[in-house]
């Protein structure tokens, strides 16, 4: 994903072919789509109660705005409210300093991202274990009644 972004915007500063371009913008798509839908099944899994939450999270925060999926009116209200907050830093950043540095950044944002799996994947099983424990929505009585787990 990071480097797909580095790429992208590499290519895009130098003024490379634009079908060089448009594959490396499929590399970086690629990566993006490969690191939301591993988080969102680890999310399901792992949270099993709080999966109604998270697959509406997913698809209030999808990326793919040129999916051909059939998404209510309100969720597309609400991408299209989160690409417009977008446009009102990133347009300028790009027209001041070009495509090269807001791709590195988001490239360098992404891998650092990514690189706070490695902990998860490690102390994953203490932290879901912790947070049964000490559950904050059961707290704050906001649980829902999702699908329970029943061991055999």
């Amino acid at each position: 994903m990071g480097l797909g972004m580095f790429l992208f915007g590499y290519t895009m500063g130098i003024g490379a072919n634009a079908i060089l371009c448009a594959f490396l913008q499929g590399v970086m798509m690629v990566g993006v789509l490969i690191g939301i839908f591993a988080t969102l099944a680890y999310g399901l899994d792992a949270f099993r109660n709080q999966s109604s939450e998270i697959f509406i999270m997913n698809m209030l925060f999808k990326v793919s705005p040129t999916s051909f999926d059939f998404v209510s009116s309100g969720l597309t209200r609400s991408q299209n409210f989160m690409f417009y907050g977008l446009s009102n830093f990133a347009n300028p950043w790009v027209e001041s300093n070009g495509p090269e540095q807001i791709m590195y950044v988001f490239g360098g944002t992404s891998i650092f991202l990514a690189l706070l799996a490695i902990p998860v994947y490690i102390y994953g099983k203490r932290l879901r274990s912790w947070w049964s424990r000490h559950d904050l929505f059961v707290a704050l009585h906001m649980e829902t009644k999702g699908p329970s787990l029943e061991l055999a």
